[in-house]
């Protein structure tokens, strides 16, 4: 924004209150101006961080109901596992074809639309009820992400002891009961995530315009 002087001197109060409403008018017109290309540069980062957001929550609510299909599949597995380990405790070996199995599949959820309206300002020309929706979403989906991994880590930490003799027969009875006690607190552990998973609430009410 520029002001300019006037071309010639100013010799008279008409003259200096002409040159100074043309100035001011000038002003008004440039300021209106540039409030309306900020305003609409605001508007535009919210519609563009809106839209990457519920988009990125789209994705989020199919990879939760794939991750759910996959605790209830490893509840299943886990319940056999500690079918697998008393008769282990009972018998001393491994009945039939069963065998134990420690794995979880699991889709990691995406942040990076919300983190990104976060750091560029866009959240905060939001309205505040839409925000903290989204915020409130994006908490819940971290805790969930945060259970899933400590799942991936205990799935690895109950599986030890039959790893350590690599024959699930040949291990001690404390070793056998340790495995029994980590597998059970697994199995709490994926109903608990899926009960987490159920509760989450993807959805926003539509910001006013």
């Amino acid at each position: 924004m520029h002001v300019h002087a006037p071309d010639h001197a100013v010799t008279t109060w008409r003259q200096f209150f002409i040159h100074l409403a043309i100035v001011s008018i000038g002003l008004l017109i440039a300021l209106s101006l540039e409030s309306l290309v900020e305003a609409y540069h605001h508007r535009a980062l919210v519609a563009e961080a809106r839209g990457n957001i519920e988009r990125e929550i789209r994705e989020n609510r199919e990879l939760v109901k794939e991750n759910a299909g996959s605790v209830r599949a490893d509840q299943s597995r886990m319940r056999k596992n500690l079918g697998v380990l008393v008769a282990l405790r009972q018998a001393g070996e491994v009945p039939g074809d069963d065998h134990l199995q420690y794995r979880l599949e699991w889709a990691a959820l995406s942040d990076t639309a919300w983190t990104t309206a976060r750091d560029t300002g866009a959240l905060g020309h939001m309205d505040y009820a839409e925000v903290q929706c989204y915020a409130g979403i994006s908490a819940q989906q971290q805790l969930i992400s945060q259970q899933a991994q400590a799942l991936l880590e205990k799935q690895t930490r109950a599986a030890a002891p039959a790893l350590i003799t690599s024959n699930p027969a040949a291990m001690t009875p404390a070793e056998r009961d340790l495995m029994m006690s980590r597998s059970a607190d697994l199995l709490a552990d994926l109903e608990g995530i899926e009960q987490l998973m159920s509760q989450w609430d993807s959805h926003c009410a539509p910001a006013a315009s």
